[in-house]
């Protein structure tokens, strides 16, 4: 073994310490460099699970609104299927057979497509108003078939209001985003702040309209918000009349 007596040699003592001392600094030198090699290998790591979560979770989303939709499909084409003749359309309700003429409209408050919390009809007081009720999603066409030619005809008055209203069981309110975000898609944006999505009990408003929920319902309004006009299921040439007419009169007072 070779001996190295560093007390007989003060010279040598120095060059040792000034070894050990460079040696100390390259070590810390390429040390630094590891950790600046290890942090961008993390950061680039990171972005790049960030990134396949991020695609993971769009298909998760796009999965969970295709599911719900041929759930709430599923379950509900079964209903309407009595409704879905060619040519059925809504039978004409007179004042006279009718009890819900000149009944107040029940109390409706949820919020618009447009994220507006709205009370119906409180918060058309003083205007003339169409109500268009849906339970089914298949009902869709048949609230257009009164909604669109009442808003080609009144859509210009500031005294005269129109909603839309899907009544849809409280059981699916985990499922709102997915459904209102369904519909919001489905509309021009103008249309956005007359569909009012009610999540809830839509039995309680069934019977208290006495309506048939395989159908689409029309309510028209009064400045008091009660219902001096109502039909049922498809418009037709004859009913469209009628609610026209309804309309100016009520217009007039």
């Amino acid at each position: 073994m070779f001996d190295f007596d560093p007390d007989s040699d003060p010279d040598a003592l120095q060059g040792s310490r000034a070894g050990s001392d460079a040696g100390t600094e390259v070590f810390l030198t390429c040390k630094k460099h590891a950790q600046r090699v290890h942090n961008l290998m993390t950061g680039a790591y990171m972005k790049k699970n960030i990134a396949k979560n991020r695609a993971n979770s769009s298909r998760m989303f796009g999965c969970l609104f295709a599911a719900a939709m041929i759930f709430l499909t599923a379950v509900s084409a079964p209903l309407y299927a009595a409704d879905a003749e060619p040519g059925k359309k809504g039978a004409a309700m007179q004042e006279s057979d009718n009890p819900n003429i000149g009944k107040k409209f029940p109390i409706v408050s949820a919020k618009t497509l447009e994220g507006q919390e709205t009370i119906i009809p409180d918060d058309a007081e003083g205007k003339v108003v169409l109500v268009c009720v849906a339970f089914l999603r298949e009902s869709q066409s048949q609230l257009d078939s009164w909604l669109n030619p009442f808003y080609e005809k009144f859509g210009s008055r500031d005294d005269v209001m129109f909603y839309e209203i899907p009544m849809i069981s409280g059981g699916y309110k985990f499922m709102k985003l997915i459904i209102d975000g369904g519909m919001r898609g489905g509309l021009p944006q103008f249309k956005h702040k007359h569909v009012v999505t009610m999540y809830g009990d839509v039995q309680s408003y069934q019977e208290a309209l006495g309506v048939d929920p395989t159908k689409g319902h029309a309510f028209l309004l009064d400045r008091e918000g009660r219902i001096r006009w109502q039909e049922q299921g498809f418009s037709n040439e004859e009913t469209r009349s009628s609610l026209f007419a309804a309309t100016e009169e009520l217009l007039k007072k």
